[in-house]
């Protein structure tokens, strides 16, 4: 309300100022009767806008009071937020922390279990390591077997079989030359297949 007062009293005083100042200039004149209106119109006048002028800045003043109140209770209620809001975010920090500590439980008995898994993974593997060298050493046995069967049944004819070895080949094989001059190969079951003469 100090600031009310305030701007009554400047009101106030540019009301004086400006009569002050009309009476001076009027004062000059000649006529006293002429001089008084003007001075009393000229009152009248800076009265008339003193008091627009104190209304408006009383209007200003209640402005001013309405809004710095409007600002207290904004305040208050920044501040309720702002302590619902903390203890909130405290709350959630208790169960964040709760969590973290839960999960790291959950990852120390998670790396036991896997520790173990590891272990038994590794006996099954050198279980089922040493199981496959065995079947390999065995397919390498039954292969050697075939290969030497294979051998036996496509090793160079006898002699009394066997003709001349040519340097040609038919379909991939090596052409012999017959005691008649005639041309054969070896098949795959051993026996003589003739190669037709053109």
């Amino acid at each position: 309300m100090n600031t009310l007062n305030y701007f009554k009293k400047m009101a106030a005083l540019a009301a004086f100022v400006s009569v002050f100042g009309i009476t001076m200039s009027t004062a000059q004149e000649t006529t006293p009767n002429k001089a008084v209106k003007k001075t009393e119109k000229a009152v009248k006048d800076n009265t008339v806008k003193a008091k627009e002028t104190a209304k408006k800045e009383k209007v200003s003043a209640i402005k001013t009071v309405k809004a710095s109140e409007k600002v207290k209770e904004n305040a208050a209620s920044t501040k309720q937020v702002a302590e619902k809001e903390s203890k909130v975010a405290k709350s959630d920090a208790v169960k964040a922390t709760k969590a973290a500590g839960k999960a790291k439980d959950e990852a120390i008995k998670a790396k036991e279990v896997n520790k173990q898994s590891v272990k038994n993974e590794s006996a099954l593997s050198k279980a089922e390591s040493e199981k496959a060298i065995k079947s390999t050493e065995k397919a390498k046995s039954n292969v050697t077997a075939s290969t030497n069967k294979v051998k036996k049944s496509t090793a160079t004819p006898t002699k009394a079989t066997a003709g001349k070895l040519s340097s040609e080949k038919y379909n991939g094989h090596d052409v012999y030359i017959g005691p008649e001059g005639g041309k054969y190969y070896i098949n795959s079951n051993g026996n003589k297949t003739y190669i037709p003469r053109n």
